[in-house]
C-alpha cells in the first residue's frame, strides 16, 4: 500500500481529529459564554473540592464531583487561569470522546464508518447544547469518557488485554467522581452492553467491580443533598414540568433568537433538546437499510449492537417525554438527575454507532466523494448549535457574594466611590444570574453612621435593578447585567456641618444648592473626606414584605462595604 492509499484508508481517523475543530472552536473564543450555569464551573475549578459548593449547592447525586475539575488542575499549576483551563477541558471533552468513538467502532465498522459515528457524536445537539447552553462541565466529561469506557470494555472483551480493562476501569471511576447521578444510568447501560452485544463475563465482571467501587467512594460524601430542583435548576421549576414535548425533541423546539436567550413565550429555564436532523436522517435510513438486508436481528455482533443501540434510544426517548412520568415516580430516579432528558447523554454513543452504520450497510457510501457528502450534511445540520453568547466580563476566582436560597444571583464585582463634591456615594453593580428569580426584587442601598455601638440609617435607596426595565422575573440564566446605584448624602452632610463636626474642612462652605452640589470652593471640597465613617450596606428585598433575600447560604443579608 502506497502513502495515498494508507492515508485514504485513514481518512475517519482524520476527520474525527482535524473536523472536531467545529465542536470545540467555540470555546476558544475571546471571554466565557453565558451558559445557565454561568461561571460556576471556574469557581469550582479555582477552588475544587470533593463537591462544587461555591455558587451552587453541593449534592452527591445531581452536583458536580472533584473528577469534573481534576482535568483543569494541571493547566491551573501551570500558571494559566481557572477560566482558560476550564475552556481547555471542554475542548478536551470533545477530543477525548471522539476519539474514543473511532476506537470502539473501527475494528467492527471500518475506518470511515467510525469516523462519521465520531462526528455525528461530536456535533449532537444534546452534547452541544450540555457546553455552550448549559455549561456544564460535569456532564460533558462524562459524555466524552463513555466512548472511552465502551473502547475500554469492547477491546478487553476481544483481546483480554489488561491494558484496556485498565482503561474501562479508570474511565469508569472518573465518571462516578463525576456526576454520580448519570454514573448509575452509564453503569447499567454498560453492563447491559457486555452482556448483551460483547456476552464477555469478564467484561461485565469489570463493569460491576467498578460501578460498585465508585459508589463506594462516594460514600463519606452521602450527606450532601440538595432540596429538590437544586443545584442545576431553580426550584420554582418542578422536575416534572422539564419533561421534553415530541415537537421539540424532533427538532422544532430550539430558540432561534441565539443560545442564553429564549423566544417569546418560552422558558428560559429549561432548555429544550432535540436529537438533531442529521441523527434522525442516518437513524431512519440505516433502520431501513437494515431491515432490508439479509443480515439478521441477532447473526452477527454488528446485528447485535444495533438491536442494543435503537433499543436503548427508544427508551431514553421514552423516558424524556412525560410519557415516561410514571417510571420517575415510581422509582425515585428523579432524585439521581436534575432533568428527565438527561439520560440522552447516557446514549449519545449508540446514536452515533447507528449513523455510523448507514455507510457499513452500504458499501457504496464508503466512497470518497459519498462519504464526504454524508460529513457534510452532519457538520451543516449542526452550524445552528455551534453559536454562544459571549462576555467580556472576565470571571474572578470566587463570587463576592451569591444572593438566595438557590443561589439565583452571583455578585461579580461590585466598586463604591465616595463623592464628597456631589456629596453621594456610587455602587458599581455587577452580577450573574444563574436562575430566575421567581419574584421582581427590589434593591436597597444603604448608608449608616455608627451611635452608641450600633448603626443607624442616615440615607437609603430603594428601587428596582436595571431603572425598572428589566425586572428580575426576566432574567435569563447565565446572563450577565451591570448597574449604578447613587446614594444621595447632602442630609448627612448638611447634619454634620450644623454639629460643626471636625471631619469637614472649617474653610469650606459646604451650603447644599438646590442641586445637591456644593457652593463652596470645588478644590477644597474635592479634597474633603466623607464625614464619618459610613456604612453602607446593599441587598435584594421583597417589598411586598420586607423579605431580605439570604447571602451565600444565609450568613447574611447584606453585602456591607465601609466608607473612609
Amino acid at each position: 500500500m502506497n502513502v495515498s492509499q494508507e492515508q485514504a484508508a485513514r481518512l475517519g481517523f482524520w476527520a474525527t481529529l482535524l473536523l472536531s475543530i467545529f465542536a470545540w472552536a467555540p470555546a476558544t473564543y475571546p471571554g466565557y459564554w453565558q451558559a445557565h450555569t454561568g461561571f460556576v464551573p471556574i469557581f469550582n475549578a479555582a477552588h475544587s473540592s470533593a463537591i462544587a459548593g461555591i455558587a451552587t449547592l453541593p449534592d452527591l447525586w445531581r452536583g458536580m464531583g472533584n473528577g469534573a475539575f481534576l482535568p483543569a488542575q494541571p493547566f491551573i499549576v501551570l500558571g494559566l487561569s481557572a477560566t482558560v483551563a476550564v475552556r481547555i477541558v471542554f475542548g478536551l471533552a470533545f477530543v477525548l470522546g471522539g476519539m474514543g468513538m473511532y476506537i470502539w467502532l473501527r475494528n467492527r465498522l471500518g475506518d470511515r464508518p467510525a469516523g462519521l459515528a465520531a462526528l455525528v457524536w461530536m456535533l449532537w445537539p444534546p452534547l452541544l447544547a450540555t457546553v455552550y447552553v448549559r455549561g456544564n462541565l460535569a456532564d460533558a466529561l462524562v459524555m466524552g469518557i463513555v466512548p472511552l469506557t465502551l473502547a475500554g470494555l469492547t477491546i478487553y472483551g476481544e483481546t483480554r488485554t489488561p491494558s484496556a480493562a485498565g482503561v474501562a476501569v479508570l474511565s469508569l471511576l472518573w465518571i462516578w467522581r463525576t456526576q454520580a447521578g448519570l454514573a448509575v444510568f452509564v453503569t447499567l447501560a454498560l453492563l447491559a452492553y457486555v452482556l448483551l452485544v460483547e456476552r464477555s463475563r469478564l467484561a461485565a465482571l469489570v463493569v460491576g467491580v467498578s460501578g460498585a467501587a465508585g459508589l463506594v467512594s462516594l460514600v463519606p460524601l452521602w450527606n450532601f443533598s440538595a432540596p429538590p430542583g437544586s443545584p442545576s435548576m431553580s426550584p420554582s421549576v418542578a422536575f416534572e414540568q422539564t419533561f421534553v414535548s415530541l415537537y421539540a425533541l424532533l427538532g422544532g423546539g430550539w430558540p432561534v433568537a441565539g443560545f442564553g436567550a429564549a423566544t417569546q413565550g418560552s422558558d428560559p429555564r429549561v432548555m429544550p433538546v432535540t436529537l438533531g436532523a442529521a441523527a434522525l436522517i442516518f437513524g431512519i435510513t440505516t433502520l431501513w437499510f437494515w431491515r432490508s438486508s439479509r443480515v439478521g436481528w441477532r447473526t452477527n455482533v454488528l446485528a447485535r449492537m444495533l438491536t442494543f443501540a435503537y433499543t436503548v434510544i427508544v427508551l431514553a426517548v421514552f423516558l424524556a417525554l412525560p410519557w415516561g412520568g410514571w417510571f420517575w415516580q415510581l422509582t425515585g430516579a428523579a432524585r439521581l438527575v436534575s432533568y428527565p432528558w438527561q439520560v440522552l447523554l447516557v446514549v449519545a454513543p449508540f446514536v452515533g454507532l447507528v449513523a455510523g452504520s448507514l455507510p457499513a450497510l452500504q458499501p457504496v457510501l464508503v466512497q470518497t466523494r459519498f462519504w464526504s457528502v454524508l460529513v457534510a450534511v452532519v457538520i451543516l445540520s449542526s452550524y445552528p448549535y455551534l453559536q454562544a453568547d459571549f462576555t467580556q466580563v472576565a470571571a474572578p476566582d470566587r463570587p463576592l457574594a451569591v444572593f438566595g436560597a438557590a443561589n439565583e444571583i452571583v455578585i461579580l464585582d461590585a466598586q463604591l466611590q465616595e463623592d464628597p463634591t456631589a456629596q453621594a456615594a456610587v455602587l458599581d453593580l455587577t452580577w450573574q444570574v444563574l436562575h430566575t428569580p421567581a419574584f421582581d426584587y427590589n434593591i436597597f442601598f444603604q448608608a449608616q453612621a455608627p451611635e452608641d455601638g450600633t448603626f443607624r440609617n442616615v440615607a437609603q435607596l430603594d428601587t428596582q435593578p436595571l431603572q425598572g426595565e428589566f425586572p428580575a422575573t426576566s432574567w435569563l440564566p447565565g446572563q450577565i447585567y451591570t448597574d449604578t446605584y447613587r446614594l444621595d448624602l447632602s442630609d448627612w452632610y448638611a447634619g454634620q456641618n450644623a454639629s460643626g463636626d471636625d471631619t469637614v474642612d472649617d474653610t469650606v462652605d459646604d451650603t447644599v444648592d438646590d442641586t445637591g452640589g456644593s457652593t463652596g470652593d470645588d478644590t477644597d471640597a474635592e479634597s474633603a473626606p466623607l464625614p464619618g465613617p459610613l456604612r453602607f450596606d446593599f441587598g435584594y428585598y421583597d417589598w411586598r414584605d420586607g423579605t431580605r433575600l439570604p447571602i451565600d447560604g444565609g450568613i447574611d443579608d447584606k453585602l456591607m462595604f465601609y466608607g473612609r
